[in-house]
């Protein structure tokens, strides 16, 4: 994609904050390419400010660091005001410190003065600071170069320590000249007043280059140098004229550069970057030589980067999968673990990871979850990745979540049965996960008296009182699954039919309310409290779409929720006589497909036919998500090849990150996504693996405890 079209989208790319205890980078991207958060740009009367779409436009030909910065263009009216908000990535924000400062750096390229600037206020929540006039923390102002702006935050008024800063408000100043004014903003971000100093003397170290048909991978080995902050990273055509096209931070040891062209050879070199943005010597160069794929290699190419995102964000002493790129924020996710083994899995058998380490991890895992809180041998969510307790706010909610315990399990069956040398640390392994399978009560997740359908969560202090009956075509079959080839803790088989095969949908307090039919409503009562009322939902829909049959699903829906109960569960195994699962996987696939088709909704002046779409009314929703269309490859391998190469080809340059494609984007709202779900990332190779080899499903399938499934359920 050239310069022109990507600045004519508008593209906004989420940032994420820098992976390190401190300091911390307000809105410098640690993914590719750097961009900024989230903007909303507002004006009125005779002021005015250039937007698209509510949104700072991005530039990439002029930038502080590469590849981008936001063009901040307005007119400060005398009967008129405008703003721009750019929010902070991360959901927790930033905590001020007293001696911290915000800098960013700004390039004014029209004839502004000093004090035409506009003025900055930070949020935090719904607090917002004084204003701050930009124009007082400038020294030796001028035009057309860039200029550092560094505001320390104990003399902003009004400034809550306690309060994370959500946002930096960039609004109409004192001069209201009604001129029209540029300026480009840079490198937006918190420091300490002291930082390291020392300078860097010592040569960058380029480990290795490796080429793939558009996009390469650069590693760096990086030295325990304090006065390191950043890795700049520079490509040539020649190998004498290089241009720099990326920054990382130093918790990246990878940066993946999506090239303009294949069949070219490429040439990079790195340097060290200081806190005064100071630059080391440079690394050796070294060479990549992109060539046209195959399918196959395409295939690996993308199986192994999905896989890294796994790899690289893990949480150093669980082992477990971490939700936040900070050091500081030791959240770990139980279903994203889950996940996160099948994909790993994959990268062992793929060679893209060693075995050994895999190994290692999983002995670290189960380490820590033999030790870490857990209700009736069921885990929560969401846990503290050094203590192994629960993360939340409120007493109902220190709960055990049953699909989350459901997804872990699962990933360590598919590792048991992957890992089954004889070997003293493979034995280990496998009698660890045992331990942990056979200690899930499923039991504990059905009511007494309604005994048939698994509930979401069940906490010690609440019992049921936050949770919901789980059930439908979706993730949860593997929850019920599992529940039943408990070989400890099973609960009915009939509950596969009368629970999972009829969902449950809340309507209110039963109290007041009349049942209209025995057969489609349900009234429980929970011990001592209030009755509730729910609508059974059909399960079995036989309905037709664009000429396809349709046995179950939905197509109101989001598709890649109805492709999670076929991650480790082969759909080609006969659990249900009544559906054929996949069958209906195939049919559900080509109907998404159809209705993109029929939506007229292509792109045909940028991009091939882009599928599906992601929202409840899956006709009306222009955002795309890409995992979801590749994931159909075991279904609709055609249609879904065609999807992977148009996304990488035809959109990588800025769709494709070290870790695969983003999350999702919409052309419409010039947005995409710089957020990373273990769902979206390991639903990819996942899938195509199953397709290629069936490497999961079979791993799955052969376990002891999954081969009587199928009858006890039949």
């Amino acid at each position: 994609m050239n310069k022109i079209y990507f600045f004519l989208l508008a593209i906004l790319l989420s940032i994420q904050a820098e992976a390190s205890n401190y300091p911390e980078v307000l809105f410098e991207n640690s993914l590719m390419p750097k961009s900024y958060y989230y903007s909303q740009s507002s004006f009125a009367g005779n002021s005015w400010i250039n937007h698209m779409n509510g949104h700072l436009p991005v530039v990439d030909s002029v930038f502080f660091t590469p590849g981008n910065s936001l063009m901040l263009n307005y007119i400060s009216g005398n009967e008129g005001e405008w703003k721009s908000v750019i929010h902070y990535s991360s959901d927790y924000g930033h905590l001020p410190k007293n001696n911290d400062l915000l800098i960013f750096k700004i390039f004014v390229s029209s004839a502004t003065t000093k004090t035409e600037l506009p003025n900055i206020q930070l949020a935090q929540g719904e607090n917002i600071s004084e204003e701050v006039k930009i124009q007082s923390f400038i020294k030796n102002y001028q035009d057309n170069a860039w200029l550092s702006v560094e505001i320390p935050l104990k003399g902003i008024g009004n400034l809550d320590n306690q309060a994370p800063i959500s946002s930096i408000i960039f609004k109409q100043g004192t001069n209201m000249d009604g001129k029209e004014h540029r300026l480009f903003i840079d490198q937006i971000e918190f420091l300490p007043t002291k930082t390291p100093d020392m300078k860097l003397t010592g040569k960058a170290v380029l480990s290795s280059v490796e080429a793939h048909e558009r996009h390469v991978d650069i590693m760096w080995q990086l030295p325990l140098t304090p006065s390191i902050r950043y890795i700049k990273i520079y490509r040539s055509e020649d190998n004498q004229n290089f241009v720099p096209v990326a920054v990382r931070p130093i918790s990246f040891n990878k940066y993946t550069d999506f090239v303009p062209r294949t069949n070219v050879s490429y040439y990079y070199k790195i340097a060290w970057v200081d806190y005064q943005y100071r630059e080391s010597p440079f690394s050796e160069i070294k060479t990549a030589e992109t060539k046209l794929a195959g399918d196959e290699d395409l295939l690996n190419s993308i199986e192994k980067s999905h896989i890294a995102y796994f790899t690289n964000e893990t949480e150093f002493n669980s082992g477990m999968h971490k939700i936040s790129p900070l050091v500081s924020d030791a959240s770990i996710s139980v279903k994203g673990t889950g996940i996160g083994i099948l994909a790993q899995v994959i990268g062992v058998e793929r060679k893209f990871i060693p075995r050994q380490l895999l190994l290692d991890r999983l002995k670290k895992i189960v380490k820590f979850l033999g030790r870490a809180t857990t209700y009736h041998g069921a885990f929560p969510e969401l846990l503290n990745g050094r203590s192994g307790k629960p993360i939340m706010t409120d007493s109902c909610e220190i709960a055990a979540n049953i699909e989350s315990t459901a997804y872990l399990m699962q990933g360590l069956l598919v590792a048991r049965n992957y890992f089954d040398k004889e070997s003293a640390d493979e034995s280990e392994l496998r009698d660890a996960i045992s331990s942990l399978w056979n200690g899930v009560d499923w039991t504990k997740f059905v009511k007494e008296g309604n005994g048939y359908h698994l509930y979401s969560v069940w906490s010690p202090a609440c019992s049921f009182t936050k949770s919901a009956p789980i059930g439908g075509y979706n993730g949860s079959l593997i929850a019920y699954l599992l529940a039943i080839a408990s070989p400890s803790h099973a609960i009915t088989p009939a509950s596969y039919k009368l629970g999972f095969k009829q969902p449950l949908k809340y309507v209110g307090p039963a109290i007041g309310r009349l049942s209209t039919s025995v057969s489609d409503t349900l009234l429980f009562g929970k011990n001592g409290e209030k009755p509730e009322l729910y609508n059974r939902e059909s399960f079995m829909i036989d309905s037709t779409y664009y000429g396809i049959r349709l046995v179950a699903g939905s197509v109101q829906t989001s598709l890649i929720e109805q492709q999670l109960p076929f991650l480790a569960i082969n759909p080609r195994s006969p659990i249900d006589s009544t559906v054929n699962y996949f069958d209906n996987q195939c049919d559900l696939s080509m109907i998404y497909y159809r209705a993109a088709l029929d939506s007229g909704e292509q792109f045909v002046s940028i991009t091939n036919l882009l599928w599906p779409y992601v929202g409840k009314d899956s006709a009306f929703v222009n955002r795309f998500n890409p995992s979801a269309a590749i994931a159909t490859y075991p279904y609709t391998p055609t249609i879904a090849m065609e999807a992977l190469k148009n996304y990488y080809r035809n959109l990588g340059s800025f769709l494709w990150t070290e870790y695969g494609f983003r999350d999702e984007f919409n052309f419409k709202d010039n947005w995409v996504s710089g957020n990373f779900d273990p769902i979206h990332q390991g639903i990819v190779p996942i899938m195509l693996e199953n397709a290629r080899t069936g490497l999961i499903w079979n791993l799955f399938m052969k376990d002891p405890d999954i081969k009587l499934l199928v009858e006890k359920i039949q």
